[in-house]
C-alpha cells in the first residue's frame, strides 16, 4: 500500500484547522513500542491486535468544524469499522468497537458514534487524536502503527 498525505488549512472565523489525512500505514508518528511506553506512563495500557494480515482493515478519517454556537465538532468517518457500544467489553472483533479520543496526548473519552463535541480547548494549537479500539479496548495495528487519525486545531 502507498502512503499519501494530504494537507488542508480551513480558515473559520479567524480560526484555523489544521487536518491530516492519513493512509494506514503513517496512521500516527510514533510506533506500537512508544505508545506501550506513553500508556504505561499515564497508568493504563492496552493490548494490541495487528490486523495488517487481514482483508478489511479498518481505517478513521477526522475533521474538526467550528460550532456555531460554541467549541467544535469533530466527524469521524470509519472504514470496515463499526461503532458497537452494546459489545463494549465484550468479545473483540477487528471491524468493531469504539474509539478513544486523545486531546494534546492525554485520553479524554471513549468514542461510540461519527460525531463528538468539543466543548472548550485551550487557547493555541490543540492536537487532537482519535485511535480505533475492540470491544476490549485493545489497541488495532496496522503494519507496526495504531490505527487512527490526528488534526490539530488553532483555538484563538
Amino acid at each position: 500500500m502507498k502512503s499519501r498525505i494530504n494537507l488542508s488549512l480551513l480558515a473559520l472565523s479567524c480560526v484555523f484547522i489544521s487536518s491530516s489525512s492519513f493512509s494506514l500505514e503513517n496512521a500516527f508518528a510514533h510506533s506500537n513500542q512508544e505508545h506501550n511506553h506513553h500508556n504505561n506512563q499515564m497508568g493504563h495500557h492496552h493490548q494490541a491486535i495487528d490486523v495488517s494480515s487481514h482483508n478489511l482493515v479498518p481505517a478513521v478519517n477526522i475533521e474538526a468544524i467550528k460550532d456555531n454556537k460554541e467549541g467544535w465538532n469533530l466527524k469521524i468517518v470509519t472504514e470496515n469499522f463499526d461503532f458497537a457500544p452494546q459489545e463494549v467489553n465484550q468479545e473483540s472483533s477487528i471491524n468493531q468497537g469504539h474509539g478513544h479520543l486523545y486531546i494534546n496526548g492525554e485520553k479524554i473519552t471513549r468514542i461510540y458514534g461519527n460525531w463528538y463535541h468539543i466543548s472548550d480547548l485551550p487557547k493555541g494549537e490543540n492536537e487532537i487524536k482519535i485511535t480505533l479500539n475492540t470491544n476490549l479496548h485493545e489497541d488495532l495495528i496496522y503494519q507496526g502503527t495504531i490505527i487512527g487519525d490526528r488534526t490539530v486545531i488553532i483555538n484563538e
